[in-house]
C-alpha cells in the first residue's frame, strides 16, 4: 500500500498545504484515500474498478460533501444531502484537485488524446463539464524529493483555460506534478513502485 505526502502548491509556487494519502488494490480494483489540509480541510475517497473507471467518489470539505457513483449513463448520488444526477458514460472521466484523478485518467489512456471530463470544483463541489488533453511522452527517469523513478511522462492541458503542466506517474502514484504538487514523503509498501535512487 503506497503512502505519502504531497505539498500542495499555491498559484505563486509556494507551499499552500499538504495532502496525505494512501492507496492500494482493493475489492473493486483500486482505492485512494487522502486527507487534504490547505486553507480548509478535505477528505477524498476514490474507488475504481479493474478497468480504472470510477466506481465511487466521495469528498467532504466540511462545508460541502458529495458522493457520486456511475449507474448506466449517469452519475448518481448526492451533494450536500440532496440527490443529484449527472450525465455520464463509459468514455467520460472524473476529475478533482488531487493527483489521484490524474493517475486514474492516465491509467485508462495509452496515447495522446482529448477527453470529456466531469470536473468537481474545489471547495464548492459543484460538478461541471470540461475538456482536457493528455499528451503521452513515454517512460523516462524523473527526479523527485523522495528519489528518482522510471515514470511515464504526460503533459496535461485544461482546454477551457489553457493551463498546462507536466506530470509523471510510476505505477499508481503521481510522483511529480510541476506547479501543483510536490511529493515530499513516500513509502511504496507491497504494491507501490520503489524509487531507484
Amino acid at each position: 500500500m503506497p503512502t505519502g505526502r504531497y505539498t500542495v502548491l499555491g498559484d505563486d509556487g509556494t507551499p499552500a498545504g499538504t495532502e496525505d494519502f494512501r492507496c492500494a488494490p482493493g475489492p473493486m480494483g483500486w482505492r485512494y484515500f487522502s486527507d487534504i489540509r490547505t486553507d480548509h480541510h478535505e477528505i477524498v475517497d476514490i474507488a475504481v474498478d479493474r478497468d480504472w473507471r470510477i466506481a465511487r467518489l466521495r469528498i467532504d470539505t466540511g462545508e460541502h460533501d458529495i458522493l457520486l457513483e456511475p449507474s448506466g449513463d449517469i452519475l448518481t448520488g448526492y451533494r450536500d444531502h440532496r440527490e443529484i444526477e449527472i450525465p455520464y458514460g463509459p468514455d467520460l472521466h472524473l476529475d478533482y484537485f488531487t493527483p489521484a484523478t490524474n493517475a486514474i485518467t492516465c491509467r485508462r489512456l495509452s496515447e495522446t488524446t482529448e477527453i470529456e471530463v466531469v470536473y468537481v470544483e474545489r471547495v464548492t463541489l459543484e460538478p461541471t463539464r470540461v475538456r482536457q488533453r493528455y499528451e503521452h511522452h513515454g517512460v523516462e527517469r524523473v527526479t523527485t524529493p523522495v528519489g528518482s523513478f522510471e515514470a511515464t511522462r504526460w503533459i496535461y492541458t485544461s482546454l477551457d483555460s489553457g493551463w498546462t503542466s507536466d506530470l509523471w506517474i510510476a505505477g499508481d502514484t503521481v510522483v511529480r506534478y510541476d506547479r501543483l504538487f510536490t511529493l515530499e514523503e513516500y513509502e511504496p509498501g507491497a504494491s507501490g513502485v520503489p524509487s531507484i535512487a
